[in-house]
């Protein structure tokens, strides 16, 4: 669900290609209208997910380190948890600053939300750990996910930036 949505987020930030497809008849089949508040929506279920996922992590982890299996309390300082933290970290700033967006200076939470493009470094960063780069387990999967929407993100802002010149 979380990759599904990190795939997702790019295209409701895509401002020129949406401005442009509104005044089109395909406005008429898709909701470009409300590409603002499809964003929001998937941001903060992304949030809820990872907090969430990051809390049951915490207690199944914990309580198995807890009851003396060394091999869970490891896992809290392995390479893939620290990037998990920093992961949830980006998340909840980019959270916080949208939460309150209408009580701080819009470029804080404008620059703030510039924060994607570490979480989603981060996330790739999160699933080549040592087991991948050793082989033992298949995790690139991630990149696959959103390759494409975030590439089609960056050529939307380049053009939109070309085109207010």
């Amino acid at each position: 669900a979380i990759l599904f949505q990190m795939a997702l987020i790019p295209f409701t930030m895509s401002r020129y290609t949406i401005a442009t497809f509104s005044k089109s008849k395909l406005n008429k089949y898709l909701p470009l209208d409300k590409a603002l508040r499809i964003h929001i929506h998937l941001g903060y279920t992304m949030v809820t997910i990872v907090f969430a996922a990051t809390i049951v992590f915490f207690v199944f982890f914990g309580l198995s380190c807890a009851e003396g299996e060394e091999a869970f309390c490891d896992k809290f300082t392995s390479e893939i948890m620290i990037t998990g933290y920093c992961i949830l970290g980006c998340l909840l700033l980019m959270a916080g600053t949208a939460f309150f967006r209408h009580s701080i200076p819009y470029e804080l939470f404008y620059g703030v939300h510039f924060l994607f493009f570490a979480m989603y470094v981060l996330a790739i960063a999160h699933t080549l750990d040592i087991a991948q780069r050793s082989g033992k387990k298949d995790r690139s999967q991630t990149f696959k996910w959103f390759a494409v929407p975030l590439l089609y993100y960056i050529c939307d802002y380049v053009t939109m930036w070309f085109n207010q010149r």
